[in-house]
């Protein structure tokens, strides 16, 4: 059994502009490709049946999840209720799960970047985040990477106590 993660850990947060009634959200579940646990913060982008992958190259509409791909609103495999006593069964697990597009006007925090940005990055940056990359965030080139930010206030405490960029959530498609 894998040891748990700390709650708090992976997270994206609004700092501004969500949760609000005119603020734009997104729900749909993740493609049969993605086969590992895709962490709050992480950027996707839809596939052409409408379901989750990770990162974001071409001219995909950015998305930043909300929560984890395991967490217990999204899935749950607490056994076969028909054949086991005593399991787990959750009010609404539909495997989807909940990300807030890039259009939206709000200023978030994800503690989802590639290992050591977070000590070089700077207000203004514009940010991407590769399918190679697992849809981390890291510094991107404006007109070489599709954009899916700019930096706010740099490197963050996501409000638990771990490192977070804060940023404000852009769509500028890669230039051909």
């Amino acid at each position: 059994m894998a040891a748990p993660r700390q709650m708090t850990a992976n997270t994206l947060n609004a700092l501004k502009g969500w949760p609000s009634q005119s603020a734009v959200d997104f729900h749909a579940k993740f493609a049969t490709s993605v086969v590992t646990t895709v962490l709050a913060g992480t950027v996707l982008s839809l596939d052409s049946s409408g379901n989750y992958t990770l990162g974001c190259d071409g001219a995909k509409m950015p998305l930043f999840l909300f929560n984890n791909s395991d967490d217990p609103d999204v899935v749950n495999d607490g056994g076969d209720a028909s054949a086991d006593k005593g399991v787990f069964i959750a009010i609404s697990p539909t495997g989807q799960a909940l990300a807030l597009p890039a259009c939206g006007a709000y200023e978030l925090v994800s503690t989802a970047f590639v290992s050591g940005y977070e000590d070089t990055v700077a207000i203004n940056d514009h940010i991407r985040a590769q399918v190679a990359d697992l849809g981390l965030i890291e510094a991107g080139t404006l007109g070489t990477d599709t954009i899916v930010g700019v930096v706010s206030r740099g490197k963050v405490d996501n409000g638990y106590g771990h490192d977070a960029i804060a940023f404000w959530p852009q769509y500028i498609p890669a230039q051909p």
